[in-house]
């Protein structure tokens, strides 16, 4: 029989679940030094140690918010399941490195028109100039380095299904939004959202889907077991 889950999960003190969360930050932390000393730099080794810089900032806030509004935890475990999506996908499809990379534009893009939306049409006329000349800029990188041009990201459902996850994500992602977001569950009925079986969920699946980008990104790049090691 295979096991599950709560075969591998240890009933911890929040004083040892602190711990252990600053071990798996310094294990990110070691991951990258060593990364930034030892390996050339290409788009993949800087997109991988740009994704475990963030899998490392998420897990602070999971630590510092262990005893918040159980929206915060929610957020970080969410980003770094996200996190641990999207790098599967990277790591199968050299050609995902690319459109990653792309979508930092089109994210770019969208925050600024967001923020030329916002401007009244006869005023700010000198900073809403320095806006466009941003996107023209940001066009002329994509034409320089022929990145692909990606209209809309795509969504992390999505992404879950290309990488085998399609199922965890239909069970998980549901209790991370409804926890996320000012949900009528979270607002009118907060002693059972912020259960102790739902800090549960999240403080165990933020180290899970941490330790498996951890391995992935140093599988990935070589990095020796004496720096990766559980």
């Amino acid at each position: 029989m295979s096991k599950k889950l709560r075969d591998h999960v240890i009933e911890s003190t929040q004083v040892e679940l602190k711990t252990n969360l600053d071990n798996a930050v310094e294990k990110c932390r070691f991951a990258i030094i060593w990364i930034e000393k030892n390996i050339n730099r290409t788009e993949k080794s800087v997109v991988l140690c740009n994704l475990l810089i963030a899998t490392a900032d998420y897990l602070e806030l999971t630590k510092s918010s262990l005893n918040f509004h159980i929206s915060a935890i929610a957020v970080s475990t969410r980003s770094i399941y996200e996190i641990n999506v999207r790098l599967r996908s990277l790591i199968a499809d050299q050609e995902n490195l690319r459109k990653w990379q792309s979508e930092a534009v089109t994210d770019k893009f969208q925050a600024l028109d967001g923020i030329l939306l916002l401007a009244n049409d006869s005023d700010n006329t000198t900073e809403k100039n320095i806006l466009k000349q941003e996107i023209e800029r940001l066009n002329g990188l994509i034409t320089k380095y022929g990145l692909p041009t990606i209209k809309q990201p795509i969504s992390t459902g999505n992404l879950a299904k290309t990488v085998g996850l399609e199922n965890e994500h239909n069970s998980l992602f549901k209790l991370y939004s409804k926890l996320v977001h000012p949900s009528s569950y979270l607002v009118n009925d907060y002693n059972s959202a912020a259960s102790i079986e739902n800090r549960k969920i999240l403080q165990i699946h933020a180290q899970l889907y941490a330790y498996d980008s951890i391995s992935r990104i140093c599988e990935a790049l070589e990095v020796p077991y004496e720096v990766s090691k559980p």
